[in-house]
């Protein structure tokens, strides 16, 4: 099991990529969840690994503003555009 957390300092942007590779005659299964609690693991998707098989999966890291960011980026937008965005950053946030 490995976990990740991101920290950032600055304006610091990076490319992160998981990379999988199984060696020959060997194999395993890539499980990809989020952690429910502190023991319990909350599969997403899972691939099989075989055979000299190379994954490079690109990370897309993306920042959702804290709740008082998000208010103020969106007070000058019409109740309209207010309830899209808040609609898409429930989305988000589930």
């Amino acid at each position: 099991l490995h976990g990740w957390m991101n920290h950032r300092f600055g304006n610091d942007k990076k490319n992160h990529q998981l990379v999988a590779r199984a060696r020959q005659f060997s194999a395993f299964i890539l499980v990809i969840g989020t952690m429910v609690d502190g023991t319990t693991l909350g599969p997403d998707d899972a691939i099989i690994v075989q055979n000299k098989d190379e994954l490079l999966i690109p990370l897309l890291l993306e920042e959702i503003p804290t709740a008082r960011e998000f208010k103020d980026a969106i007070k000058s937008l019409s109740p309209e555009q207010q309830r899209f965005a808040q609609s898409y950053r429930s989305m988000q946030l589930s």
